[in-house]
């Protein structure tokens, strides 16, 4: 259903794939457990969280880097190694504690800026490397 299959070229190999952590909801879990009470909100918000999850992949292939996002609609972004500009990670203090956090992918010609974000990312620094490694 939520998948990047129908993207990827027939010469082009997938060397990773993720997806959100689900540590990195952490704070509407939160919400969820403070409105039980009213039992539809918490129902609502662990639907969400999941479908959020389940619906956003995150990409490299040995041409580029990719994420898709979206759970009615897609959206679908890429870029070859030659256009990132930088790369930066971000991560609090439960993503520190738990392994995970923000990718920032910012690439070239985008005119906003920052171009992706993979958030909830397990193991950030790794995943970074991966994707220098590649860059030229």
């Amino acid at each position: 259903m939520w998948t990047i299959d129908d993207h990827i070229q027939k010469d082009e190999n997938i060397l990773y794939t993720g997806s959100p952590e689900w540590i990195g909801f952490f704070w509407l879990f939160v919400l969820a457990l403070i409105t039980i009470f009213t039992v539809i909100i918490p129902i609502i918000l662990i639907v969400l969280i999941y479908l959020t999850k389940s619906s956003t992949i995150y990409a490299i292939t040995n041409k580029r880097v990719i994420g898709r996002s979206g759970i009615i609609s897609e959206d679908f972004k890429s870029s070859t190694f030659k256009h990132i500009t930088s790369l930066r990670v971000k991560q609090g203090i439960v993503g520190k504690l738990f392994g995970f956090g923000n990718i920032i992918i910012d690439t070239s010609g985008s005119g906003l800026g920052v171009e992706f974000i993979w958030r909830y990312v397990n193991n950030p620094v790794q995943v970074k490397n991966e994707i220098e490694k590649h860059i030229e």
